[in-house]
């Protein structure tokens, strides 16, 4: 290690231990003694922030440890904690009219994450932080859906055009982004669950007809299965490289609420979708963050795979690092390839990855502009000069060196 590197193994424990809605004795016990020595609470608290498991933190140490804080943390702590009750509770007021309201206009809407998952997962909408609201919508509902959003003062933020074409519904667009009238509330309105490189197969899309269901606030409302949502927050958190410890502790919390779990189904079911690699690498997650053990020899045996180890590492290094460490495109283009089981999943995925790196190559940005300046009417060429300026700057200037 670096002797230059301060060692903030005691914070990162202590920000793990912390994150669950439940403590046993041992674990309270660790918790103490760390909480006896010194503590970066600064780190410790930017890396919780970071990783959105403040709340969880926060009400942990309030409720547990408060003696054995320093009063100013303690403060902070209590600040934080009722500026995110507030908050969510608002969210979850919001999305209870939203539900009333689709429902009153012929439309029925799937909530997930935000305060359902808080509910699902913690058994409290505090415990969990969340920034908008996620609802999706049958396909054949979903133009129908926006427009009423529209009428009724909600302003998208991110394009809609591609609605307009005839075959709107093979666009790998999943969502639409809005904000309500006030701006105090952030929609994201979908009509699939995740994009189509690294998105559900296909054969999840029988998902409307195997709802559950829970009641909040006196509102009834439906929500994915089991293992439809495992399934979902495994792959939503390796999509995103798993950029946020939350994810992780949000798997760790379904799974311990659910109690008896169908781990043989849940293997078949994932197998079957092209996706025991990403359950797996969630499930493997949890057990070294953990120490959240399958109880099922089939699973033991792929989370054995030393594939799981090198990304679980690579993963806890980034999340628990001083400052925030950007997943680049090559690396989670890589990351993504390494869990994909099927030939034309992963076809999709060198599509994917070579249209987007296409469009950083083609587009061009305000150095290009700044580089040569050429009259409007002449700005067509920049997707000319831009590619150029790349091959001089990678690839001929770099010889010169």
């Amino acid at each position: 290690m670096n002797m230059d590197t301060p060692d903030h193994t005691r914070e990162i424990d202590l920000i793990i231990n912390c994150s669950r809605t439940v403590i046993p004795a041992p674990l309270a016990a660790r918790i103490s003694s760390t909480l006896d020595g010194p503590i970066d609470w600064k780190f410790a608290l930017n890396v919780a922030q970071r990783n959105a498991v403040l709340p969880l933190l926060g009400r942990n140490l309030i409720m547990g440890f408060s003696d054995q804080l320093p009063a100013n943390i303690a403060s902070i702590l209590k600040i934080e904690q009722s500026r995110h009750l507030h908050h969510n509770l608002f969210l979850t007021g919001k999305l209870i009219e939203l539900v009333k309201f689709f429902e009153a206009n012929g439309i029925k809407i799937l909530p997930f994450k935000g305060p359902v998952l808080a509910i699902e997962a913690y058994g409290d909408p505090s415990l969990r932080k969340f920034n908008d609201l996620d609802v999706l919508v049958q396909p054949k509902q979903f133009k129908k859906a926006v427009t009423l959003l529209t009428e009724s003062g909600w302003e998208s933020m991110t394009s809609v055009s591609w609605l307009t074409k005839r075959n709107w519904n093979i666009s790998r667009k999943k969502d639409i982004y809005f904000v309500d009238r006030e701006r105090n509330v952030n929609l994201e309105l979908h009509w699939k669950l995740s994009g189509s490189h690294f998105g559900l197969p296909r054969e999840m899309n029988g998902l409307w007809e195997r709802l559950g269901s829970i009641e909040l606030a006196g509102t009834e409302l439906s929500t994915l299965r089991f293992n439809d949502l495992l399934i979902y927050l495994c792959l939503h958190g390796a999509r995103h490289s798993w950029e946020r410890f939350g994810w992780v502790c949000d798997i760790h919390q379904v799974v311990v609420s659910k109690g008896a779990v169908d781990w043989e189904q849940l293997f078949i079911e994932s197998r079957k979708l092209g996706c025991e690699n990403v359950v797996a690498l969630g499930l493997r997650l949890i057990n070294d963050f953990f120490g959240f053990e399958v109880p099922d020899q089939r699973w033991k045996k792929a989370l054995g795979d030393p594939i799981f180890e090198e990304m679980s590492n690579e993963i806890r290094g980034r999340l628990f690092s001083s400052d925030s460490i950007p997943v680049h495109i090559a690396e989670r283009y890589l990351n993504h390839l390494k869990l994909k089981e099927r030939f034309f999943d992963r076809f999709k995925l060198h599509y994917h990855y070579l249209t987007w790196y296409s469009r950083i190559i083609i587009t061009p940005n305000e150095i290009d502009r700044n580089v040569i300046v050429l009259p409007r009417g002449l700005h067509s060429l920049y997707y000319v000069t831009r590619p150029l300026r790349l091959v001089y700057k990678y690839f001929l200037r770099s010889r010169e060196k």
